[in-house]
């Protein structure tokens, strides 16, 4: 991953990221700088979990962007409307790598909900934290949990669990400078772990290994 195309603004410059997005889309221009701003980025397919970050959304005062398209979209809207959280839970369809880009960095805290192992390894979370946003993840049998990891640069619930995720995801808004820290943290281990640099060397101290045996 070439961190140079995740550019990451001031990790400390104020509670809320409310100041560090600029994108003119109204369905975004719209969302109310006082709340806190949770995304989501993926397909809305049945093993994303949405269902259940849905339901969380009735016990966590903040705003929920999920970006990208799916089958589940008109369920997950229905499901939306029957909580009557509509004011909250905003469904931004396709978007372009640049506004991605512009909602890593508007989003306070990342959520990738998913439900079970077909999520292999949620790339979209490697990307938020190259941005420096903290994610909420899932503790399922794959890579996912591995990517971001519980108390460094996140949180990790049991999967189908939405009291687990509402409370992981208030706990975060609700601690400044511990979401910050994994903030910190997580853009810290994209570098670090996921650049392009360290596959690079990691590929060939593979090469090495193999041709000594």
């Amino acid at each position: 991953m070439d961190l140079d195309e995740y550019p990451v603004s001031d990790l400390d410059s104020d509670s809320s990221n409310a100041n560090r997005f600029e994108d003119d889309s109204t369905a975004v221009s719209e969302v109310d700088d006082s709340q806190p701003v949770l995304l989501f980025a993926g397909r809305l397919i049945y093993y994303k979990g949405l269902e259940y970050l849905v339901e969380a959304m009735v016990d966590v005062d903040a705003t929920l962007l999920i970006a990208g398209d799916g089958d589940r979209r008109e369920a997950l809207e229905a499901h939306v409307g029957s909580l009557g959280i509509e004011e909250r839970v905003r469904f931004l369809g396709y978007v372009t790598d640049e506004q991605l880009h512009r909602l890593y960095n508007r989003a306070d805290v990342f959520v990738l909900p998913s439900s079970v192992p077909s999520e292999a390894f949620g790339i979209v979370q490697l990307e938020a934290m190259a941005h420096g946003t903290p994610v909420v993840n899932t503790d399922l049998p794959s890579g996912v949990p591995w990517v971001s990891q519980d108390g460094e640069t996140g949180l990790t619930v049991p999967p189908r669990d939405s009291t687990a995720l509402a409370n992981a995801i208030n706990e975060l808004l609700s601690e400044t400078d511990r979401r910050r820290q994994y903030g910190r943290n997580a853009r810290l281990r994209a570098e670090t772990r996921f650049s392009e640099e360290r596959f690079l060397d990691d590929t060939e101290a593979l090469y090495k290994e193999l041709l000594t045996k």
